[in-house]
């Protein structure tokens, strides 16, 4: 008997150290080895890959639901066009608009854009002005689409300031003046009459505030325009100004992401660049964004500057700087909107057509000022039915851009 128990330890011990070996080549696979049967090889699955319960969908608004009912009704023609925020020359193909007549009815129903922006030659006095921006809109609510326009106007004070020079509404000082002061009364007080004047004429839309931190002296294009230096300063001034604009009516366009006070070139005339890494951005340039889009600002302008750390093409034209940052790590989910389409920075560079199909599938909402309407569409139609972009992308920009217009009461 004691024989018997004596030869079974080795037996014993066999089966333990089989065990310790499977066990072993469980949890590291990768010195199994060759011939091991599968069901014997462990897989370690990463917790990011194992089964999570789905998150539940964001319960749609009123102002969502209604959006998607208008867009289930729309053509693939019409969400195109709403994705264009034109001049109104552009559009009627007129040498300066100062009028809405037949050639702008017509214009609307045949291209029932997305909104329209007017510059200081389209006014001539309040009567005019308020005139011409009521019946566009009633051609607008009138066409096929009956889709009521963004009435956008750059009415940021200081040396942009269309509104104010021309039909005489209040005039602000630039804007560094009032960031020396840091006054965030101030910069809510400058949001709200810039609303309560802009908005009597018939304007929704004020591609303002400057966001940008003005950190090189040497910067041609920005200046005098943004609140200063200090990122905490113009965050502050950014902030409430959004808060100022938004809460008398008219929606705010912060400019010019992911902030162009680092540059030298004006974009206006040709290439510019940022050498800027993404943690001095967010150091820095992205504070004052962030605070407006915390104030839910309507609109995100992006520059045509190149952020040559984050892309090597226009910040307008990279899915690394709107898809990834913008949308991504910074959450903003209203609208992005390009700078203008006919700077030089684009137009030396790319054709009509290329660059909006490229700005799209970079993620952007709507084209400000393509130079060719007819360009734009026909370049972005194209690549839906070339695959390149889907409806479903085409859908996603239209949402947001009905949604805004129904949240501030356009389609009442």
């Amino acid at each position: 008997m004691k024989k018997r128990y004596l030869l079974l330890i080795p037996v014993a011990a066999c089966v333990i150290a089989c065990a310790a070996a499977v066990g072993y080549i469980q949890f590291h696979p990768e010195h199994a080895p060759a011939g091991t049967p599968s069901a014997l090889v462990k897989t370690e699955v990463p917790a990011a890959q194992q089964e999570q319960e789905p998150e539940e969908p964001a319960e749609l608004t009123a102002d969502q639901k209604r959006a998607q009912e208008i867009l289930s009704g729309m053509t693939l023609d019409q969400k195109i066009y709403q994705m264009m925020f034109v001049r109104p020359e552009t559009l009627t193909n007129v040498g300066k608009v100062v009028r809405a007549g037949d050639a702008t009815r017509k214009a609307i129903e045949e291209k029932p854009v997305g909104g329209i922006i007017y510059f200081s030659q389209n006014f001539q006095g309040t009567s005019q002005t308020t005139t011409m921006l009521s019946n566009t809109q009633e051609y607008a609510r009138a066409a096929g689409a009956n889709i009521p326009l963004f009435m956008g106007v750059d009415e940021e004070g200081g040396t942009v300031a269309r509104v104010a020079d021309v039909l005489g509404t209040t005039k602000f000082d630039d804007m560094a003046d009032y960031g020396e002061r840091a006054d965030a009364q101030e910069a809510y007080d400058i949001g709200k009459a810039i609303a309560t004047d802009i908005s009597g004429f018939g304007f929704n839309v004020d591609f303002a505030p400057v966001a940008d931190v003005l950190s090189n002296e040497n910067n041609t294009e920005i200046g005098a325009r943004s609140f200063g230096s200090d990122p905490s300063v113009v965050s502050i001034m950014v902030e409430n100004e959004v808060m100022g604009l938004q809460e008398s009516g008219v929606m705010a366009a912060l400019k010019h992401f992911p902030g162009h006070g680092s540059t030298e070139t004006n974009s206006h005339e040709g290439t510019s660049t940022t050498d800027r890494t993404l943690d001095e951005l967010k150091e820095c340039d992205l504070k004052p964004f962030e605070a407006g889009i915390d104030q839910d600002a309507a609109f995100v302008l992006v520059s045509h500057m190149t952020a040559t750390e984050l892309d090597s093409v226009p910040c307008s034209l990279s899915s690394e700087v709107i898809t990834g940052l913008l949308r991504g790590e910074l959450g903003y989910n209203g609208i992005v909107i390009t700078d203008g389409m006919d700077m030089g920075a684009i137009t030396d560079n790319y054709s009509n057509g290329d660059a909006a199909v490229k700005a799209v599938q970079a993620g952007v909402d709507m084209l400000l000022c393509p130079p060719s309407i007819d360009d734009a569409y026909e370049a972005l139609s194209q690549a839906v039915v070339d695959g390149e972009i889907t409806e479903e992308r085409i859908d996603e920009s239209v949402m947001r851009i009905l949604t805004a217009k129904l949240e501030y009461g356009l389609m009442n």
